[in-house]
This record gives C-alpha cells, structure tokens and sequence, in this order.
C-alpha cells in the first residue's frame, strides 16, 4: 500500500512484508517456497509480495556479503576526507574513490571533514601505502584523517545498507 509524506510516495511494509524480508535478508538463496512454508503463508502470497516489493523498488537486488577476513582483508578503516574548498565539486572526488579496489562506500557529509570513506586492507602498511599512493593523489584531496575499527556491531537496519 503506498501512502503519502509531502511529496514524497513511499510503500507502507505490514508484517507480512516484513517477515519476508527478513526471511531474504537472512539469506538471499531462499526459495519462494522454502520462505512460504517458514512463515506459514501460500507460496502465491509470498512470489506475488516478493514481485511487489522488486517493482516498488523496496528490494534492489538479491546479492551475497563477502567476509574481508576470508580474503586476508583483516583490517577495516574510517577516513575522513578534506577536498580542496572551491576548486573540486566534492562528487567528483568520491567517484574516483569508489573505483579504488581497497575502498567500500563513499559519503559526502557535512561538517568538518566533506567525505567518509570505509575502507579495508590486509594490514597497517597495504592501509597506509593505499592512503599515500593512491588517495592523497587524487585531484581534490587536501587531506585525511585515518580511523582503524577495532570491532564492528550490526544494527537492525544493516539491510539498508
């Protein structure tokens, strides 16, 4: 059901939606089936909610999240970006740092600083020769600050990430 907020049209979840997608949250490979017999509703239900929830927009893509560490990506890290003032349009920046193999997201913020940047890397060196060779390299760049995460916890909204 879509409801309206100003002028905006957005798509109103019941329980049911919400079961499911929390169903493909947990895992993606889920079969319609295999959802419709875990909540207990028709497997018609649960295809035709699931076509809805694509068509709305709700869900983008059924995809898969990689483990770092399998791959020897042991280190995760936060930076804090500083483009230089008037001279770059800061979207051009983070569209270059997304490319970057070690780099994970780009947010333009406000504050301070003008981009996050999460990143991981095999150890403090790879971190630090990415950051020297590759970031501060790029037009725009005036300067960083590195955060390292000791640990990293999970909320509930983790989906949209």
């Amino acid at each position: 059901m879509l409801r309206r907020i100003g002028d905006l049209m957005v798509i109103e979840l019941d329980d049911k939606d919400e079961a499911i997608l929390h169903s493909l949250e947990s895992d993606s490979r889920k079969g319609t089936q295999a959802i419709a017999d875990s909540l207990a509703m028709p497997r018609v239900t649960v295809h035709d909610r699931i076509r809805r929830l694509k068509e709305k927009g709700v869900i983008k893509r059924f995809t898969i999240q990689r483990e770092p560490r399998a791959v020897g990506l042991d280190l995760r890290a936060f930076l804090f970006v500083r483009c230089e003032s008037g001279q770059v349009d800061r979207r051009d920046v983070a569209e270059q740092l997304v490319t970057l193999p070690f780099c994970i997201r780009v947010s333009i913020i406000t504050g301070d600083w003008d981009l996050l940047v999460e990143v991981v890397a095999s150890s403090m060196d790879t971190l630090g020769d990415a950051i020297l060779d590759r970031v501060s390299k790029i037009v725009g760049v005036s300067g960083t600050q590195t955060m390292i995460s000791f640990y990293e916890f999970e909320g509930s909204a983790s989906s949209f990430r």
